[in-house]
């Protein structure tokens, strides 16, 4: 056992208690929603339109965030203890905003720019809402796309907030902070169910696009208290012209295709459910939502926690450290994610049946939600597994390989469930995403020892860094 303990990262245990509690409160937002609106086309509606701005954001900010900032932020933090000669404290110490001063003008930059992008992409999706909603409902009735318009106005605002939330989020990871940071989507959900409960009887289900925008902020809150106990401090920065920001903007590129991918996945599914009749969103959203609780729970929150480990590894050009941590979040998500996609089919009916039975939710929805639950399980380990090998590629600053691999997914997935739609109906849709994301995580594996290869055998500062900028 205490063998088993000594292979968990550190902050594990705190992200994956913070991610379990919020997924708690995912399924308990789900059967408010459930039990309030059921599967009907005003949950379909936000459902379709919550899509649009995670889009935008993901390609616009969170892309580059992801997985360029981590890498960047740790090697400038690393590089500036080198030069205040505590070198084997580079992230042990905290210190205050001018110890560090060259890193955090970078965190700085990189708020700004998110600032500026959101803003801008906010305005116009709002003016173009009735044209957007076509694309990602089509087959919805014109009022019924005239909802989602509406929808999509009010959770513009979120992207801003996420924009700001996530640079902040990727700080705190950097230093390896994780309660705040695991904290924020339970304060995201709560707004979120307060919406539905408050807000809803009198504003519809407008009410819980005004509690996605309240829980946003939320999230950001609780972000940017533990940033600034941290040392660090928001100053307006637009200086872009920086070696880092371009190095950002470069592994920005490709990633501006390949991070939204699983958004734009569900965005296509979504359009071959929204023909597979009523309700069929919501029960594409509800099952998704169940299987994607153990995968945040093992394969993302020990993914996330490794990622910074390996990234100080690759910035001190230790292969032997890497490949350590790699090895061992590879065989903790592989048997954890395991065991949780067998219990999960064994217990995906009676699990349905008690967080979303009642009310509204009909006993056909339930058959069909645990049907597709069911299909959805065979994706769990594969799926977490790509998590760990995408960030172990982004340590390296490899954003490519990724990116590709995903775009290939996304083809197999989106093809194969529209291919297969008229003969298993919904379920076309989970069987369909189990493949891609075996094919895609095998191409990872395969090729992660040659990216190994190319990487420099000696310690380097690869940032174009000037010596006259402090």
């Amino acid at each position: 056992m205490r063998k088993l303990i000594q292979l968990i990262p550190a902050g594990s245990v705190t992200l994956g208690l913070t991610t379990l509690v919020s997924y708690i409160f995912g399924l308990l937002r789900d059967r408010v929603f459930a039990q309030t609106f059921g599967a009907s086309r005003a949950l379909d509606a936000y459902n379709a339109a919550f899509l649009i701005p995670d889009l935008l954001f993901n390609i616009l900010i969170a892309s580059g965030i992801a997985a360029a900032f981590v890498p960047i932020f740790t090697e400038l933090f690393y590089h500036s203890s080198q030069k205040n000669g505590n070198p084997s404290e580079a992230l042990a110490k905290e210190g205050n905003y001018f110890s560090h001063k060259r890193s955090y003008d970078y965190v700085n930059s990189v708020i700004s720019a998110a600032i500026t992008t959101m803003a801008i992409a906010a305005l116009l999706l709002a003016f173009f809402a009735e044209s957007v909603s076509v694309l990602v409902a089509p087959g919805f009735n014109l009022e019924e796309r005239l909802m989602v318009a509406k929808i999509l106005r009010i959770l513009a605002l979120s992207p801003i907030l996420f924009g700001i939330s996530n640079a902040l989020g990727a700080l705190l990871v950097a230093k390896r902070r994780f309660l705040f940071y695991g904290l924020s989507p339970i304060l995201y959900n709560l707004g979120i169910i307060g919406g539905a409960l408050f807000l809803s009887p009198t504003f519809g289900i407008m009410g819980v696009a005004i509690g996605t925008v309240i829980g946003a902020l939320f999230h950001l809150l609780s972000r940017a208290i533990d940033a600034f106990l941290s040392g660090f401090s928001f100053k307006p920065n637009f200086k872009f012209k920086t070696g880092e920001f371009k190095k950002t903007i470069k592994l920005m590129i490709p990633k501006m295709f390949g991070h939204p991918v699983e958004l734009a996945m569900f965005w296509g599914f979504t359009v071959i459910a929204s023909s597979l009749g009523t309700g069929s969103i919501a029960i594409l959203s509800f099952a998704r939502n169940f299987q994607s609780v153990p995968v945040s729970l093992i394969g993302i929150t020990f993914s996330t926690t490794s990622f910074p480990i390996m990234a100080k590894a690759i910035a001190d050009h230790s292969l032997k450290d890497f490949k350590k941590t790699l090895k061992n979040s590879f065989w903790l998500i592989l048997g954890g994610s395991t065991l949780a996609a067998i219990i999960t089919f064994l217990i995906r009916e009676p699990l349905i049946r008690i967080v979303l039975g009642g009310g509204a939710f009909s006993e056909e929805a339930i058959l069909k939600t645990a049907a597709m639950l069911g299909m959805f399980t065979l994706a769990m380990p594969t799926e977490s597994l790509r998590h760990l090998f995408a960030r172990a590629f982004y340590a390296t600053k490899n954003t490519i390989i990724p990116v590709v691999l995903s775009i290939l997914g996304l083809a197999i997935a989106i093809g194969g469930g529209y291919l297969l739609s008229p003969r298993f109906g919904i379920l076309s849709i989970p069987i369909s995403f189990s493949l891609a994301s075996f094919i895609e995580l095998i191409f990872l594996i395969t090729l992660l020892p040659y990216q190994l290869k190319k990487l420099p055998s000696s310690p380097q500062i690869d940032l174009e860094l000037d010596p006259h900028q402090n």
